[in-house]
């Protein structure tokens, strides 16, 4: 496994781990005697004397030492466990896990080994193992925050992965070497974004001594700048390479800060206020092998260097460990961590206010359960786009550290819920320290000693990437399925943009990326003489990111609207798909009424044609009676028209009778599709060759109701000239009349963010017209009522939604159907279908 350090523990380290961990026994094993004190061996108290000195890297090879010499087995059951704290406090998890899994089976009892074992595995990415371990932990110790926290986080990482964020995440391969580097912030120019200065301990860093928490260098405070690659962009976009995020800068070979700050310990995690001349970092010390505990200390420019530094002394004892300072962007706030007392877990964030009348900080005060926990919480950065930035391991997470947001108030203490920022900025690793330019959340970086770095702690670019999208749409004739040129295709946007294309050859209509925008909804009319006007909707709104493909030539996510329109030709009817009646009735049953609303928007959508609309019956009855029928049925069909506010001038009934039995054209994809084949001519004499099965379903597709165009030269009148306009008299003393409630039939790729935007209606809108939702997915066919105050009396009175937990015997006893009653209604619909928002009849 590739070595990964974090040395900005070490600048946080003012107890010994040793502490730490009888600080958790105490918080998990409750009501327990300490165990009597055995005699231990000389290495074996050695090897615990650098341990307790947080010096793990020289522990570990005493121990190591220590086990081996030794012949009490309970001694070398302890030294199995105390590899593995050595370990995992060296970030060395796969070696943590053997020696822990090693002293379970020696039989290691104390149940904060199944806690510590757990929190490796998750470190590891290995979830499902590790959820295993914070269970073993939890029959143990019931409730315990960490091991529940650690569960959620573990569930939470494969969704992370699934559905992850806009960001790009690059190594930074100029800055980074075989050592650790991490940390960055801003530096040079007020405004600028050219030089940086980050933590390393790097060669050339001023410590000549190892330190022994992971047997490195100390570490110290480095700067570069970076300048542009020349002409690099066009020839790598000529070949089609990736578009990395550091293609087009190369930064300097990094020097070190002077000797006024770099001192023979660590310094790191520096912080500089809005001018860029006053410094905040953090220095720790350490004294015959013990480390006494990290301070901020502040500094100012003076020329091309800085002044001797000063002691920020924030902390109410000499014992406690401050460091990782942040500024609020105007300066008024200072953020740091520390473990002194009053936290609520290892490392807490806290705040402290600039008095400038006596220009020194106030008493700081800890920012709270909402930002600390029972873990770390490390490296806050507060951004002006109203979030404080910090690193966590208390909160759930993808293992390790992870970095949240939370907003922000004008005291700058938190108040909301932090935010996981989500994969790829966080990983199973540690991912810490983010950084981010002003003015947005674009560009920044973060540290992270993930699987793929070059040394332990690198240093990585972040980019947040933009949404493009791509719209291709094939246009056809609706009765030969050929593709249509020269169709006029409007496109307008919510956002109040407009644009027209053609179609070409192939009937095709490509907008290209760059031309539609992210969070907009959009109409699309298309034109073409001799055809039906007709329009398609979509939306850029709620797409979730598995659905976006990366390019990476582009650094963008990419989402492509696909779908095919066809148009239909004035010059043939046009079957109504679903207006069917019941034998000898002429009574328009709810389907056929949504049929004739798509009839109601063609005529709106396209103003100057006059139709007429025809019905026809099947063979039986006499032609009187089929005449008679099938004119009522088309006058039916009109007057449903008419009180949707269709002048009557536009529409002509026509009763068609038994005359004109249907031909089955090709790509017919009606009522029956498949049961009969192309250019077969549904007469009388033909249908009662069919079974009887097969005979009702020619019959329901005669009695069919369809439409033709007539004139396409109406003048829409004047509104005062519409003949259903009430009088004034009339408009006082009758109360204005609900709108027909409208129904939307769901789709592959709706959603309910999608359906709103659409009717201009909001997502709380559509769930109170729809009974709450409750429970409710998507899926295709799905009715959805968008007419707030829309007249749904008569739909309503004949249908019912499946809610959850619904059966055939549930829904009689809510409906007082009997089962057999309702399946009747119902023919196609078995038990399994009934999910919940599927409509079902009941009349």
């Amino acid at each position: 496994m590739k070595k990964k350090f974090l040395l900005s523990y070490i600048m946080m380290l003012s107890i010994s781990f040793s502490a730490f961990s009888q600080k958790n026994v105490a918080q998990s094993t409750p009501n327990t005697e300490p165990p009597k004190e055995e005699k231990k061996s000389k290495e074996f108290k050695q090897a615990m004397d650098a341990f307790k000195s947080n010096e793990f890297f020289f522990a570990t090879e005493l121990f190591k030492k220590a086990f081996s010499k030794t012949r009490n087995k309970s001694e070398k059951t302890e030294i199995l466990y105390y590899l593995g704290l050595s370990q995992m406090r060296m970030l060395n998890f796969k070696n943590a896990t053997n020696y822990f899994q090693r002293a379970i089976n020696a039989g290691y009892k104390e149940p904060e080994i199944n806690l510590y074992l757990a929190q490796c595995l998750h470190n590891l990415g290995e979830y499902e193992d590790a959820i295993k371990e914070y269970e073993n932990f939890l029959r143990q110790v019931p409730g315990d925050q960490r091991a529940i926290n650690g569960i959620e986080g573990c569930r939470m990482a494969a969704e992370f992965k699934k559905n992850r964020t806009r960001y790009l995440v690059e190594n930074v391969k100029d800055l980074n070497t075989k050592e650790n580097e991490y940390g960055v912030v801003y530096s040079g120019r007020p405004g600028s974004y050219e030089e940086i200065m980050f933590t390393s301990d790097r060669l050339g860093s001023t410590g000549k001594k190892r330190e022994g928490w992971f047997g490195g260098n100390f570490s110290d405070i480095w700067e570069t700048k970076s300048e542009r690659k020349a002409n690099k962009r066009q020839q790598r976009l000529r070949r089609g390479e990736n578009k990395s995020l550091m293609a087009e800068v190369k930064w300097l070979e990094p020097l070190p800060l002077s000797p006024m700050i770099n001192t023979n310990f660590h310094e790191g995690a520096p912080a500089l206020d809005k001018r860029r001349r006053t410094m905040y970092f953090t220095r720790c010390l350490k004294q015959k092998s013990q480390n006494i505990g990290c301070n901020i200390c502040v500094t100012e420019r003076l020329g091309q260097d800085w002044k001797e530094a000063e002691i920020l002394f924030l902390a109410p004892d000499s014992v406690s460990s401050v460091g990782h300072p942040a500024l609020s962007p105007d300066d008024k706030y200072l953020y740091f961590a520390s473990d002194m007392p009053g936290g609520l877990g290892g490392r807490d964030i806290w705040i402290t206010t600039y008095n400038r009348r006596t220009r020194s900080w106030e008493t700081p005060k800890n920012l709270g359960p909402m930002v600390n926990g029972p873990g770390d919480e490390l490296f806050p950065f507060a951004h002006d786009d109203g979030y404080l930035y910090f690193a966590s391991n208390s909160h759930p997470g993808m293992g390790g550290l992870d970095i949240f947001r939370v907003t922000v108030n004008e005291e700058g203490m938190p108040t909301g819920k932090p935010e996981n920022m989500g994969f790829p900025i966080n990983s199973n690793a540690d991912d810490f320290a983010i950084v981010l330019e002003s003015g947005g959340s674009k560009r920044g970086f973060i540290s992270s000693n993930r699987e793929g770095g070059r040394g332990g702690d690198d240093i990585y670019a972040i980019y947040l990437a933009p949404l493009e999208y791509k719209l291709e749409v094939i246009v056809t004739n609706s009765k030969d399925k050929k593709p249509l040129q020269q169709v006029t295709a409007t496109i307008s946007g919510t956002d109040g943009t407009t644009f027209t294309v053609n179609s070409d050859k192939n009937g095709q209509i490509i907008i290209e990326p760059g031309t539609l925008r992210e969070n907009v909804s959009y109409q699309i009319n298309f034109e073409k003489k001799k055809f039906l006007s007709t329009s398609s909707n979509f939306t850029t709104m709620g797409i979730a990111m598995e659905q976006y493909e990366f390019i990476p030539t582009e650094n963008h996510f990419l989402y492509t609207f696909r779908f095919s329109k066809s148009l239909d030709p004035i010059e043939e009817p046009i079957v109504l798909p679903n207006v069917f009646f019941d034998l000898a009735k002429w009574d328009l049953r709810p389907e056929s009424k949504e049929a004739l609303d798509q009839v109601y928007e063609i005529l709106v959508k396209n103003p100057n044609i006059v139709i007429e609309l025809r019905s026809h019956t099947d063979y039986r009855d006499t032609d009187a009676n089929n005449d008679l029928l099938s004119q009522r049925r088309a006058q039916a069909c009109v007057d449903y028209l008419i009180e949707k506010g269709i002048d009557p001038e536009r529409l002509v009934a026509v009763g068609r009778g038994e005359r004109e039995p249907f031909t089955v054209p090709e790509n017919y994809d009606g009522y029956g599709k498949g049961m009969f084949k192309p250019g077969t001519v549904l007469t009388e004499k033909y249908i009662k060759t069919l079974s009887p099965e097969l005979q009702e379903v020619a019959n329901q597709i005669n009695r069919r109701t369809d439409f033709r165009v007539i004139s396409e030269n109406y003048v829409p009148k004047a509104r005062s000239e519409q003949p259903n306009e009430t009088s004034e008299q009339t408009k006082d003393n009758t109360p204005e009349a609900k709108p027909i409630g409208q129904i939307h039939i769901c789709e592959e790729r709706d959603n309910f963010g999608k359906i709103a935007q659409q009717y201009g209606i909001t997502i709380r809108d559509l769930r109170e017209l729809n009974g709450g939702l409750r429970g409710v997915r998507i899926f295709p066919g799905l009715e959805l009522k968008v007419t707030p105050n829309g007249d749904y009396t008569e739909y309503d009175s004949k249908r019912y939604r499946v809610e959850q937990g619904d059966n055939f015997r549930t829904i009689s006893q809510k409906t007082g159907l009997s089962v057999k009653e309702l399946k009747e209604l119902n023919p196609k619909i078995k038990e399994p279908d009934l999910i919940p928002g599927l409509m079902i009849f009941i009349k």
